[in-house]
Protein backbone atom coordinates (compact mmCIF):
# COMPACT_ATOMS: atom_id res chain seq x y z
CA UNK A 1 0.00 0.00 0.00
CA UNK A 2 1.24 3.50 -0.99
CA UNK A 3 -0.07 6.77 -0.04
CA UNK A 4 0.60 10.15 -1.43
CA UNK A 5 0.31 13.39 0.42
CA UNK A 6 -0.44 16.61 -1.90
CA UNK A 7 -2.44 19.36 -1.89
CA UNK A 8 -5.45 20.43 -4.42
CA UNK A 9 -6.77 23.76 -4.70
CA UNK A 10 -10.89 23.78 -3.82
CA UNK A 11 -12.15 24.60 -7.40
CA UNK A 12 -9.90 21.79 -8.23
CA UNK A 13 -11.45 19.77 -6.33
CA UNK A 14 -15.37 20.70 -7.18
CA UNK A 15 -14.03 20.08 -10.64
CA UNK A 16 -13.11 16.61 -9.96
CA UNK A 17 -16.64 16.15 -8.49
CA UNK A 18 -18.26 17.11 -11.65
CA UNK A 19 -16.25 15.37 -13.75
CA UNK A 20 -17.06 12.38 -12.33
CA UNK A 21 -13.25 12.20 -11.52
CA UNK A 22 -13.71 12.02 -8.10
CA UNK A 23 -16.66 10.14 -6.24
CA UNK A 24 -18.01 9.67 -2.48
CA UNK A 25 -17.78 6.14 -1.41
CA UNK A 26 -20.27 5.86 1.19
CA UNK A 27 -19.55 2.44 2.65
CA UNK A 28 -17.18 4.96 4.57
CA UNK A 29 -18.72 7.87 5.15
CA UNK A 30 -22.42 8.82 7.11
CA UNK A 31 -25.01 9.83 5.12
CA UNK A 32 -25.61 13.64 4.15
CA UNK A 33 -27.47 16.04 6.26
CA UNK A 34 -25.91 15.77 9.91
CA UNK A 35 -24.25 19.13 10.27
CA UNK A 36 -26.61 21.62 11.16
CA UNK A 37 -26.86 25.20 9.55
CA UNK A 38 -24.86 26.37 11.99
CA UNK A 39 -21.90 23.97 11.95
CA UNK A 40 -21.80 24.35 7.89
CA UNK A 41 -21.31 28.32 8.52
CA UNK A 42 -18.44 27.47 10.81
CA UNK A 43 -17.03 25.11 9.07
CA UNK A 44 -16.79 27.45 5.68
CA UNK A 45 -16.35 30.54 7.77
CA UNK A 46 -12.74 28.52 8.98
CA UNK A 47 -11.69 28.38 5.08
CA UNK A 48 -13.24 31.90 4.94
CA UNK A 49 -10.75 33.32 7.70
CA UNK A 50 -7.92 30.69 6.28
CA UNK A 51 -7.75 28.47 8.83
CA UNK A 52 -6.47 24.98 8.24
CA UNK A 53 -8.84 22.04 8.77
CA UNK A 54 -8.07 17.94 8.82
CA UNK A 55 -6.84 17.24 5.18
CA UNK A 56 -9.63 14.68 3.29
CA UNK A 57 -8.40 11.27 2.69
CA UNK A 58 -8.68 9.84 -1.04
CA UNK A 59 -8.29 6.22 -2.35
CA UNK A 60 -7.48 5.85 -6.04
CA UNK A 61 -9.55 2.94 -7.41
CA UNK A 62 -9.87 1.57 -11.25
CA UNK A 63 -13.36 2.35 -12.56
CA UNK A 64 -13.58 -0.48 -15.17
CA UNK A 65 -16.60 1.07 -16.85
CA UNK A 66 -14.84 3.82 -17.98
CA UNK A 67 -11.61 2.00 -18.33
CA UNK A 68 -9.88 5.04 -16.36
CA UNK A 69 -8.79 5.51 -12.63
CA UNK A 70 -10.52 7.78 -10.23
CA UNK A 71 -10.37 8.23 -6.87
CA UNK A 72 -13.08 7.40 -4.21
CA UNK A 73 -13.47 10.10 -0.99
CA UNK A 74 -12.92 7.67 1.95
CA UNK A 75 -12.75 10.54 4.86
CA UNK A 76 -14.26 13.56 4.61
CA UNK A 77 -17.51 13.52 3.20
CA UNK A 78 -19.48 15.99 5.09
CA UNK A 79 -16.72 18.58 4.31
CA UNK A 80 -16.58 18.44 0.76
CA UNK A 81 -20.28 18.28 0.17
CA UNK A 82 -20.70 21.61 2.55
CA UNK A 83 -17.77 23.16 0.64
CA UNK A 84 -19.59 22.05 -2.77
CA UNK A 85 -23.07 23.59 -1.29
CA UNK A 86 -22.06 26.74 -0.21
CA UNK A 87 -20.26 26.95 -4.26
CA UNK A 88 -23.56 26.36 -5.07
CA UNK A 89 -25.33 29.07 -2.72
CA UNK A 90 -27.72 26.38 -1.14
CA UNK A 91 -27.27 27.90 2.03
CA UNK A 92 -26.49 31.34 4.01
CA UNK A 93 -23.85 31.67 6.41
CA UNK A 94 -25.02 31.67 9.99
CA UNK A 95 -24.03 34.05 13.02
CA UNK A 96 -20.85 31.06 13.21
CA UNK A 97 -19.18 33.88 10.61
CA UNK A 98 -19.03 37.24 12.50
CA UNK A 99 -17.15 38.98 9.15
CA UNK A 100 -19.84 36.82 6.20
CA UNK A 101 -23.52 36.40 8.24
CA UNK A 102 -26.08 36.41 6.10
CA UNK A 103 -23.78 35.82 2.86
CA UNK A 104 -24.38 33.11 0.49
CA UNK A 105 -20.90 32.37 -2.10
CA UNK A 106 -22.18 35.05 -4.56
CA UNK A 107 -22.68 37.59 -2.00
CA UNK A 108 -19.16 37.78 -0.23
CA UNK A 109 -16.40 40.23 -1.99
CA UNK A 110 -14.22 39.41 -4.71
CA UNK A 111 -11.31 38.83 -2.88
CA UNK A 112 -13.34 36.59 -0.40
CA UNK A 113 -14.59 34.66 -3.16
CA UNK A 114 -11.26 34.20 -4.44
CA UNK A 115 -9.72 33.13 -1.61
CA UNK A 116 -12.27 30.76 -0.96
CA UNK A 117 -12.07 28.64 -4.66
CA UNK A 118 -8.22 29.04 -3.70
CA UNK A 119 -8.05 27.67 -0.47
CA UNK A 120 -5.45 25.01 -0.25
CA UNK A 121 -7.22 21.45 0.85
CA UNK A 122 -4.43 19.29 2.13
CA UNK A 123 -4.89 15.56 0.75
CA UNK A 124 -3.85 11.84 1.26
CA UNK A 125 -4.47 9.54 -1.20
CA UNK A 126 -3.88 5.72 -1.15
CA UNK A 127 -2.81 3.85 -3.84
CA UNK A 128 -2.59 -0.20 -4.51
CA UNK A 129 -4.69 -1.40 -1.35
CA UNK A 130 -6.97 -3.64 -0.91
CA UNK A 131 -10.64 -2.52 0.92
CA UNK A 132 -9.13 -4.79 3.52
CA UNK A 133 -5.64 -2.99 4.04
CA UNK A 134 -7.68 0.55 3.78
CA UNK A 135 -9.93 -0.32 6.95
CA UNK A 136 -6.48 -1.47 9.04
CA UNK A 137 -4.77 1.63 7.81
CA UNK A 138 -8.10 3.76 9.57
CA UNK A 139 -7.64 1.09 12.32
CA UNK A 140 -4.25 1.24 13.40
CA UNK A 141 -4.20 5.57 12.65
CA UNK A 142 -7.06 5.50 15.37
CA UNK A 143 -5.23 3.10 18.02
CA UNK A 144 -2.14 5.62 18.03
CA UNK A 145 -5.00 8.89 18.78
CA UNK A 146 -5.00 10.26 22.37
CA UNK A 147 -8.12 8.93 23.42
CA UNK A 148 -10.56 11.95 23.63
CA UNK A 149 -11.31 13.89 26.16
CA UNK A 150 -15.59 13.85 27.94
CA UNK A 151 -15.79 17.23 26.27
CA UNK A 152 -14.17 16.14 22.90
CA UNK A 153 -16.60 12.86 22.87
CA UNK A 154 -19.36 15.05 23.61
CA UNK A 155 -19.12 17.70 20.32
CA UNK A 156 -18.28 14.47 18.22
CA UNK A 157 -21.60 13.33 19.54
CA UNK A 158 -23.53 16.14 19.66
CA UNK A 159 -24.50 18.59 16.61
CA UNK A 160 -27.03 20.17 18.00
CA UNK A 161 -28.40 23.76 18.90
CA UNK A 162 -26.63 24.08 22.29
CA UNK A 163 -22.77 22.58 21.03
CA UNK A 164 -22.93 24.89 18.26
CA UNK A 165 -23.78 27.49 21.22
CA UNK A 166 -20.55 26.49 23.26
CA UNK A 167 -18.42 26.27 20.10
CA UNK A 168 -19.47 29.91 19.65
CA UNK A 169 -19.04 31.17 23.07
CA UNK A 170 -15.85 29.57 23.60
CA UNK A 171 -14.51 30.88 20.79
CA UNK A 172 -15.30 34.08 21.81
CA UNK A 173 -13.74 33.41 25.09
CA UNK A 174 -11.03 31.06 25.26
CA UNK A 175 -8.27 33.39 24.87
CA UNK A 176 -9.39 35.63 28.21
CA UNK A 177 -9.02 32.02 29.64
CA UNK A 178 -5.65 31.31 28.79
CA UNK A 179 -4.25 35.14 29.35
CA UNK A 180 -5.17 35.12 32.85
CA UNK A 181 -4.18 31.63 33.60
CA UNK A 182 -8.35 30.46 34.16
CA UNK A 183 -7.15 27.40 32.08
CA UNK A 184 -3.99 26.15 30.40
CA UNK A 185 -3.12 25.92 27.11
CA UNK A 186 -3.12 22.31 27.57
CA UNK A 187 -6.34 22.01 28.66
CA UNK A 188 -7.66 24.52 25.70
CA UNK A 189 -6.10 22.27 23.40
CA UNK A 190 -8.55 19.07 24.74
CA UNK A 191 -11.44 21.49 24.55
CA UNK A 192 -11.59 22.40 28.32
CA UNK A 193 -12.85 26.10 27.36
CA UNK A 194 -15.96 24.24 25.72
CA UNK A 195 -16.48 21.92 29.06
CA UNK A 196 -15.62 24.99 31.58
CA UNK A 197 -18.61 27.33 30.00
CA UNK A 198 -21.08 24.53 29.70
CA UNK A 199 -20.00 24.44 33.61
CA UNK A 200 -20.84 27.49 33.63
CA UNK A 201 -24.34 27.42 31.92
CA UNK A 202 -25.48 23.88 33.62
CA UNK A 203 -25.43 26.62 36.50
CA UNK A 204 -28.33 28.73 34.66
CA UNK A 205 -30.06 26.17 34.05
CA UNK A 206 -30.24 23.92 37.17
CA UNK A 207 -28.73 25.60 39.34
CA UNK A 208 -25.18 24.96 41.49
CA UNK A 209 -24.83 21.11 41.34
CA UNK A 210 -21.60 19.22 41.91
CA UNK A 211 -19.75 18.86 38.20
CA UNK A 212 -19.62 15.72 36.65
CA UNK A 213 -19.62 14.37 32.54
CA UNK A 214 -23.36 12.91 33.22
CA UNK A 215 -24.35 16.75 34.89
CA UNK A 216 -22.38 18.57 31.65
CA UNK A 217 -24.04 15.41 29.09
CA UNK A 218 -27.28 16.13 30.52
CA UNK A 219 -27.25 20.00 29.36
CA UNK A 220 -26.08 18.84 25.76
CA UNK A 221 -28.80 16.25 25.68
CA UNK A 222 -32.05 18.83 26.95
CA UNK A 223 -30.58 21.49 24.73
CA UNK A 224 -29.75 19.52 21.61
CA UNK A 225 -32.87 20.33 19.22
CA UNK A 226 -34.32 22.98 20.92
CA UNK A 227 -32.45 25.71 22.97
CA UNK A 228 -35.11 28.61 23.99
CA UNK A 229 -33.19 30.12 26.73
CA UNK A 230 -30.21 30.58 23.96
CA UNK A 231 -30.34 34.57 24.35
CA UNK A 232 -30.52 34.29 27.65
CA UNK A 233 -27.49 32.38 28.60
CA UNK A 234 -25.24 34.05 25.75
CA UNK A 235 -26.39 37.79 27.77
CA UNK A 236 -25.12 35.82 31.04
CA UNK A 237 -21.99 34.45 30.07
CA UNK A 238 -21.40 37.42 28.22
CA UNK A 239 -21.90 39.94 30.75
CA UNK A 240 -19.24 37.72 33.32
CA UNK A 241 -16.33 37.46 30.61
CA UNK A 242 -17.10 41.47 29.93
CA UNK A 243 -16.60 42.03 33.86
CA UNK A 244 -13.11 39.92 34.42
CA UNK A 245 -12.21 41.62 30.91
CA UNK A 246 -12.78 45.10 32.37
CA UNK A 247 -13.47 45.74 36.35
CA UNK A 248 -12.06 42.55 37.47
CA UNK A 249 -8.61 42.28 35.74
CA UNK A 250 -7.04 43.77 38.95
CA UNK A 251 -7.63 40.00 40.05
CA UNK A 252 -5.85 39.02 37.41
CA UNK A 253 -2.26 37.27 38.89
CA UNK A 254 -3.99 36.09 42.19
CA UNK A 255 -6.01 32.95 43.05
CA UNK A 256 -9.23 34.00 42.61
CA UNK A 257 -8.48 32.76 38.95
CA UNK A 258 -8.49 29.13 39.85
CA UNK A 259 -11.25 27.73 37.39
CA UNK A 260 -12.85 26.88 40.37
CA UNK A 261 -13.07 30.09 42.04
CA UNK A 262 -14.16 31.57 38.74
CA UNK A 263 -16.92 29.41 38.84
CA UNK A 264 -17.93 30.38 42.10
CA UNK A 265 -17.50 34.02 41.15
CA UNK A 266 -19.88 33.46 37.94
CA UNK A 267 -22.22 31.82 40.83
CA UNK A 268 -21.94 34.70 43.18
CA UNK A 269 -22.67 37.80 40.26
CA UNK A 270 -25.59 35.47 38.68
CA UNK A 271 -27.08 35.46 41.74
CA UNK A 272 -26.85 39.26 42.82
CA UNK A 273 -27.42 40.28 39.33
CA UNK A 274 -30.14 37.53 37.81
CA UNK A 275 -30.92 34.64 39.99
CA UNK A 276 -31.01 30.98 38.87
CA UNK A 277 -32.23 27.87 40.42
CA UNK A 278 -31.50 27.35 43.91
CA UNK A 279 -29.68 31.29 44.21
CA UNK A 280 -33.29 32.23 46.42
CA UNK A 281 -31.36 30.22 49.52
CA UNK A 282 -28.63 32.66 49.56
CA UNK A 283 -30.88 35.70 49.27
CA UNK A 284 -32.64 34.82 52.03
CA UNK A 285 -29.75 34.03 54.25
CA UNK A 286 -27.45 37.17 52.89
CA UNK A 287 -30.27 39.32 53.13
CA UNK A 288 -30.67 40.76 49.61
CA UNK A 289 -32.71 40.16 46.34
CA UNK A 290 -31.29 39.85 42.89
CA UNK A 291 -31.99 42.64 40.93
CA UNK A 292 -31.17 42.88 37.10
CA UNK A 293 -29.68 46.86 37.72
CA UNK A 294 -27.38 45.58 40.12
CA UNK A 295 -24.01 47.25 39.63
CA UNK A 296 -21.31 45.90 41.78
CA UNK A 297 -19.17 48.50 43.46
CA UNK A 298 -15.79 47.15 42.65
CA UNK A 299 -13.75 49.87 44.57
CA UNK A 300 -15.03 48.20 47.74
CA UNK A 301 -15.42 44.34 46.34
CA UNK A 302 -11.81 44.04 45.07
CA UNK A 303 -9.53 44.49 48.04
CA UNK A 304 -11.76 42.42 50.04
CA UNK A 305 -11.61 39.71 47.09
CA UNK A 306 -7.86 40.25 46.91
CA UNK A 307 -7.73 39.69 50.53
CA UNK A 308 -9.57 36.24 50.04
CA UNK A 309 -7.38 35.23 47.50
CA UNK A 310 -4.47 35.84 49.60
CA UNK A 311 -5.93 33.94 52.38
CA UNK A 312 -6.44 30.86 49.86
CA UNK A 313 -2.63 31.25 48.64
CA UNK A 314 -1.41 31.04 51.85
CA UNK A 315 -4.20 28.12 53.36
CA UNK A 316 -5.41 30.62 56.15
CA UNK A 317 -8.33 28.33 57.38
CA UNK A 318 -8.41 30.34 61.04
CA UNK A 319 -8.61 34.22 59.74
CA UNK A 320 -11.47 35.90 58.05
CA UNK A 321 -12.33 34.29 55.38
CA UNK A 322 -11.60 30.48 56.54
CA UNK A 323 -14.45 28.95 54.99
CA UNK A 324 -13.41 30.56 51.71
CA UNK A 325 -10.18 28.90 51.68
CA UNK A 326 -11.53 25.63 53.21
CA UNK A 327 -14.00 25.23 50.26
CA UNK A 328 -11.12 26.07 47.78
CA UNK A 329 -8.54 23.20 49.03
CA UNK A 330 -10.11 19.75 48.63
CA UNK A 331 -12.57 18.21 46.57
CA UNK A 332 -13.14 21.83 44.82
CA UNK A 333 -15.89 20.78 42.46
CA UNK A 334 -18.26 19.48 44.54
CA UNK A 335 -21.67 21.11 45.41
CA UNK A 336 -21.12 21.87 49.08
CA UNK A 337 -17.51 23.70 47.97
CA UNK A 338 -19.15 25.07 45.25
CA UNK A 339 -21.83 26.69 47.54
CA UNK A 340 -19.91 27.56 50.10
CA UNK A 341 -17.51 29.60 47.97
CA UNK A 342 -20.79 31.26 46.09
CA UNK A 343 -22.31 32.43 49.33
CA UNK A 344 -18.73 34.05 50.85
CA UNK A 345 -18.31 35.59 47.30
CA UNK A 346 -21.69 36.73 47.97
CA UNK A 347 -20.41 39.03 50.63
CA UNK A 348 -18.11 40.73 48.80
CA UNK A 349 -20.14 42.23 46.82
CA UNK A 350 -22.67 43.48 49.58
Amino acid sequence: MNTNVGQITLIDLISMLERKELIVNKDYQRGNGIWPDFAKSYFIDTILENYPFPKIYLYQAFDKTSDRPIKEIVDGQQRVTTLIDFYRNKFPLTSASKKYSGMRFSDLPEDAKRNFISFQIETSTIYSASRAELLEMFRRMNAYTSPLSSAEKRHATFQGKFKWFIVEKADAHAELLELYGILSSKVLARMGDAEFIADLAVVLDRGITSKGVAVIENIYKKYDSEFNSEAEFDEKIDYFFNLLRTDLNALRESFIMKSYAIHSLFCALMALKFGFPGSEDFEEELGFTADDKFKPDFDRAIPILMAMADAHEVQDEDGEYGEYVGACLSTTTKQLQRTTRTKELIKAFL
